[in-house]
């Protein structure tokens, strides 16, 4: 099979960031610190939603709860055959729900698709002390639930992922995203999962390969589809493709760019407690209009599904916080992709201290498996062999001010302090007014439409 040649050129060289600790790239994963905090006690925060869930709840760990006692400490040989219950003692259990309309986000929201979101109150937490491996152990075992070590919350009966009848299409003539939409793929022509999410709502898209790939995925996708880069197995890490799809926007004329992981399921929007999948490019389209109202967020992108429970109080985004997989970048922002690894929170950080405003979308989701889970891309490159420390470690190196690495949940970790850019405020272009006319947005009517 023919390959076609690559259509742009490179602008620029990539910069990786290794040299700011050249022994970064081959040093080994660190053991745990010692001065790290022990694994054990731990504290997990139980949040039960019905009284039936807490009455539950009390028969598998084996005691009796109440509304007055909510910090215990569970131990694993305290479970016997009695039948074991829960007694409210609260006049009024059930609490009004929160919201968000309060919040900027939602404020600046208006005259946009409809958004509701409030969130459900847990009928009862509590703060359960977990004392050793085994207590551990036999908790997960009796609540029928894989926990991490640390993990701080969880819900009580398990969240299980619903099968909806429904999906949400808009009702506008042509539904498709006005800019490009790239997705940077890597030996997984055979999952393409992203791919094959556009294919299903025929949302128009590029696959961005390396040379070598070419026959596998020209097998499966259309041809022209498909965009070739300038390089191959280069060790650089992901964002240097990236750079490239950022300059192919440039070069065909457009203002902004979409770029995604490769590994994403599926697209849902958040509305009334509900994760609705969506069915065509309506809910891109609106996130492109909407960002495109400020002059000052050249860095958006959506939330992922994981971290945004259905019955959580969520405004419809979220500012100046990183932007992960599923990016809507302004082709004149002044900072590109850089470094090995974490590419993503460093480009975020770059432009937050400029005084940029970052847009992180919860009224769309993406459904993103998770990174290592998925053969090929940057998994089988370095990150499954390479560990968490040295991502984490880069991260400080760019941005030592505002991130660290630290050891939590038996692993290392970047934790970054985002509380510097809450005063990064977003800023209309001159021609945008908020008060306009109402009939100006019926565009941004999206319809719920049963399967089939």
């Amino acid at each position: 099979m023919t390959r076609p040649k690559t259509a742009v050129k490179e602008t620029s060289a990539y910069v990786s960031l290794v040299d700011l600790e050249p022994d970064l790239v081959n040093a080994k994963q660190p053991p745990k610190p010692k001065n790290a905090d022990p694994d054990y006690p731990f504290t997990i925060k139980v949040n039960t939603w019905t009284l039936g869930g807490v009455e539950k709840f009390a028969q598998v760990i084996g005691r009796d709860l109440s509304s007055d006692e909510r910090k215990f400490i569970f131990s694993a040989s305290e479970k016997d055959d009695k039948d074991h219950s829960y007694t409210e003692k609260r006049l009024n259990p059930f609490k009004k729900t929160t919201n968000h309309k309060e919040r900027l986000e939602a404020k600046l929201w208006a005259n946009t698709v409809d958004y509701i979101q409030d969130g459900w109150v847990p009928y009862i937490s509590f703060e359960v002390r977990i004392q050793n491996q085994v207590d551990f152990v036999e908790f997960c075992r009796r609540v029928k639930q894989r926990l991490s070590v640390g993990q701080s919350f969880m819900s009580y009966p398990a969240t299980k992922a619903k099968v909806w009848k429904y999906h949400w299409v808009s009702q506008w003539t042509n539904p498709n995203p006005k800019y490009p939409m790239y997705i940077v793929s890597k030996g997984r022509g055979d999952s393409r999962l992203t791919a094959r999410f556009f294919e299903r709502t025929n949302i128009p898209y590029y696959i961005v390969i390396e040379p070598h790939d070419y026959d596998e995925y020209a097998c499966v996708i259309d041809e022209n589809k498909i965009l070739v880069l300038p390089f191959s197995n280069h060790g650089d890490g992901p964002g240097r493709a990236r750079n490239w799809c950022w300059d192919h926007s440039v070069a065909n004329g457009y203002k902004r760019h979409w770029v995604f992981d490769d590994n994403i399921k599926d697209f849902s929007r958040l509305y009334r407690h509900r994760k609705l999948p969506i069915a065509d490019g309506g809910m891109f389209c609106v996130i492109e209009e909407f960002v495109d109202r400020f002059k000052n967020v050249p860095i958006s992108g959506l939330n992922y599904d994981f971290f945004v429970p259905d019955k959580n109080g969520r405004p419809p985004f979220i500012m100046n916080t990183r932007i992960y997989s599923a990016l809507l970048i302004e082709n004149s922002c002044p900072h590109r992709w850089r470094g090995r690894y974490n590419e993503d929170t460093i480009l975020s950080l770059d432009v937050l201290k400029d005084g940029y405003c970052t847009f992180q979308f919860n009224a769309l989701l993406q459904g993103k498996s998770p990174t290592q889970q998925l053969g090929g891309g940057n998994t089988a490159e370095f990150y499954a062999s390479e560990g968490t420390y040295k991502k984490s470690r880069m991260l400080e190196l760019a941005h030592p001010d505002v991130a660290k690495t630290v050891w939590r949940y038996g692993r290392w970790h970047h934790d970054v302090d985002y509380r510097p850019f809450q005063s990064n405020k977003p800023i209309y272009v001159e021609d945008y007014s908020p008060e306009r006319n109402q009939t100006e947005t019926d565009q941004f009517i999206m319809k719920r439409v049963r399967y089939g």
